[in-house]
């Protein structure tokens, strides 16, 4: 085989993997958006926020099978549509996509480092949701002191993002069952 032909099988294969990540995206964000708004136990109105785990399921699932740069669309996605339709307030942006972050950035290293510990970056999308995304919400609206008001933001965020989290690995785990896993995807 010619240099110049696998040259072109593998942008062949890169666009195929781009295509299946878009068309994933594409899948989830509507899913994500029922599921926040459809489900009656979907979200719990608390302090201007919205404590909601389906949304961090779809971060979980995301930031591993179709990486971070689509995670974090995604996230961006659904809480523009959510927020938009005021199922979802402003803290759905940045607890959101920080969430989508870790698990994407996360997922990237262990895909390179040690791939068979891939999907377990999905426990990880509470330290972005939580620390960083609590830490900006009370930045927006501040509560108490800077303890206090830090605590109930990371207590609130962490109600949300932690069941969200365990369902988004278990949901991967089911995947793999079906096998599809994010090897598909890369």
């Amino acid at each position: 085989m010619s240099k110049e032909n696998e040259i072109n099988e593998i942008r062949s294969k890169q666009r195929a993997n781009i295509a299946k990540r878009t068309a994933t995206a594409g899948v989830l964000i509507p899913v994500g958006l029922i599921l926040s708004y459809i489900n009656p136990f979907a979200y719990i109105p608390i302090f201007g926020s919205k404590v909601n785990p389906f949304a961090h399921v779809i971060n979980s699932i995301s930031g591993v099978l179709v990486g971070l740069s689509f995670s974090i669309i995604t996230a961006l996605a659904i809480a523009s549509l959510r927020f938009t339709l005021t199922i979802g307030s402003i803290h759905a942006f940045h607890g959101g996509i920080s969430g989508a972050i870790i698990v994407g950035w996360v997922a990237h290293i262990l895909r390179k480092k040690a791939e068979k510990y891939t999907e377990y970056a999905a426990f990880l999308e509470p330290i972005g949701t939580v620390f960083i995304g609590g830490s900006i919400a009370f930045l927006i609206n501040p509560l108490g002191t800077v303890i206090t008001g830090l605590f109930t933001w990371w207590g609130l965020f962490a109600a949300s993002c932690i069941p969200g989290s365990i369902m988004g690995f278990l949901t991967i785990k089911i995947l793999e069952r079906a096998e599809i896993t994010w090897k598909d995807f890369f």
